[in-house]
């Protein structure tokens, strides 16, 4: 009789599917406004790693010709793969660089030319100049080039810059 009444207790009751229903609910409510900020930070890593590679050829072209220049092209910044969140290049319109011994092209790539910005490019940040730039690609004893670009949403623009010191700074943070 025993082993009777044992078998016919099987599965959950409400009660139960109810507090495993609101335990997740709660933890969904605790986790879902830390995500976006988590896939904020994690997008911020594309303009880390392009301005960390632009600085690498900035550096590579400095000690060939003793001058940095303001030109993607010039130090052969060429990025593989589609960009997806920020366009890079330098501040300003764009100015030339007159470096010895460079026979190349040395217009200052802007930062908001088309052949930089990300495909399909998000027009939140068009033309917004980065916080506390000057023009730059035209003293060929320095540089700062920048990224910016709508990481999520709602939210605007995340820039940022390195210069020749490799000091990197989120000049407008937004997560």
């Amino acid at each position: 009789m025993n082993a009777k009444i044992l078998r016919s207790q099987k599965g959950f009751t409400l009660i139960e599917l109810m507090i495993v229903v609101g335990i997740i609910g709660i933890l969904v409510a605790i986790a879902a406004p830390n995500f976006s900020r988590y896939q904020s930070k994690a997008r911020q890593s594309e303009a880390k790693i392009a301005l960390s590679a632009i600085y690498a050829a900035e550096k590579s072209f400095f000690s060939e010709y003793s001058a940095y220049v303001g030109s993607l092209d010039a130090i052969g910044y060429s990025p593989e793969g589609n960009k997806r969140y920020y366009a890079t290049g330098f501040s300003g319109t764009g100015g030339t660089t007159s470096v010895n011994g460079f026979g190349g092209s040395n217009t200052a790539t802007p930062m908001f030319n088309r052949v930089n910005a990300p495909t399909p490019w998000n027009n939140a940040c068009n033309n917004t100049m980065l916080t506390g730039w000057v023009a730059s690609g035209t003293d060929p004893a320095n540089f700062i080039a920048g990224a910016t670009g709508q990481i999520r949403e709602g939210v605007a623009c995340d820039q940022w810059t390195i210069n020749e010191n490799k000091v990197l700074v989120n000049s407008a943070v937004v997560l």
